[in-house]
């Protein structure tokens, strides 16, 4: 049987590649995939500004799909839920080996070989390394988790990056109840973590430079938006976000936008002795001013989340089944062609849209 995946052929360029569609390996998993979504890591992917994933290699990373195949030794999810062929499942997008010194501290979502699939060039071995295909290939180091009957496949498409990634935030963040919590960015993490963060008990406040990505925060939890675009420049947008949150700065800021300067702003917008989280910037040599001796005699702590630990995935699971009063459908607002990868991205790009997603197969 053959399937079709997409590839980064240059920065810019893509091309889709026809494949046989491997067997399932030893503990694995092959996916009929149902839809992916577009992350902001695709866009950065599709300039080449990604140190791993490179001309040669499959493009997408979140989306949700059915069991198509089981590999030699599987019957359950990681979750010890029986699995069969035509279960809808999630999936972590990276590996963890277990046989890494990063892995043997616990730190799973530091795996020393965790793109070592992705990573692969779509020519060789299973193909199928990435959501932007009609299939996606899995290796048991990658944690599978079926899908609930009550919550759809739309809900669910954003678990295993947004959703994931922004509950590893807030827990590194020790979001507490009652503390402020600004979010840097009105996307698909932003919303994301602007439901865990009310959830948890917090003052949630979402700013962004988009005023028309905000439209949909407060249905996602926030409890006030920032418009950061009636600002001139840098200085301006830290005194109004402290201003926002009482003068002082807030609890914790969370900086999900991928720009460079929003890190050396977003420190600056923390109270002293609070908590900044960085997210978003993941693209290195890229650069930015930093003043050293005011972050010291400010007592912040920094801290950087990439990935998540990989059983953060099943909670994200439970969290959208048991949060209906969210609308996570909506946040995907924009479904294109399986063959419109170009243009999916493009609007995530330029920002016109909450998550855009590839419609594959229908369900």
């Amino acid at each position: 049987m053959q399937g079709v995946t997409t590839v980064l052929t240059a920065p810019g360029e893509l091309e889709q590649r026809e494949y046989e569609v491997p067997e399932a390996e030893v503990g694995g998993v092959v996916l009929d995939m149902i839809r992916a979504n577009v992350c902001g890591s695709e866009v950065h992917i599709l300039k080449g500004h990604h140190p791993l994933i490179q001309p040669g290699c499959v493009m997408g990373h979140e989306g949700v799909g059915r069991v198509a195949r089981l590999g030699q030794g599987v019957s359950t999810d990681f979750a010890g839920q029986p699995l069969a062929e035509g279960d809808r499942v999630v999936a972590t997008y990276f590996e963890a080996c277990r046989r890494c010194p990063q892995c043997n501290r616990g730190d799973w979502q530091l795996c020393a070989n965790a793109y070592a699939r992705w990573s692969s060039p779509a020519d060789q071995g299973a193909h199928f390394y990435g959501t932007f295909g009609t299939h996606w290939s899995l290796s048991g180091n990658q944690y599978v988790y079926k899908v609930p009957d009550s919550v759809t496949s739309k809900a669910v498409s954003s678990a295993n990056c947004a959703l994931s990634q922004m509950v590893s935030a807030l827990e590194t963040g020790k979001v507490q109840r009652g503390e402020s919590v600004v979010l840097l960015g009105a996307g698909g993490l932003g919303l994301c973590g602007a439901a865990l963060a009310a959830e948890a008990g917090a003052e949630v406040y979402v700013a962004e430079m988009a005023p028309s990505r905000l439209t949909k925060a407060e249905s996602f939890g926030a409890h006030h938006t920032v418009d950061l675009s009636q600002a001139a420049d840098g200085a301006g947008r830290v005194e109004l976000v402290r201003g926002e949150v009482g003068g002082a700065g807030a609890d914790v800021v969370i900086d999900l936008t991928g720009v460079p300067s929003a890190f050396s702003e977003g420190v600056r917008m923390v109270r002293p002795g609070g908590r900044f989280v960085s997210v978003g910037n993941i693209s290195p040599n890229k650069f930015t001013e930093f003043d050293p001796g005011l972050f010291t005699r400010s007592g912040v702590s920094m801290h950087a989340v990439i990935r998540y630990p990989t059983y953060f995935l099943s909670r994200s699971v439970a969290f959208i089944e048991d949060t209906p009063h969210y609308p996570w459908e909506d946040l995907v607002d924009a479904d294109y062609e399986f063959g419109q990868a170009r243009e999916a991205i493009q609007a995530a790009e330029d920002r016109t849209v909450t998550r855009a997603a590839l419609l594959i197969n229908a369900e």
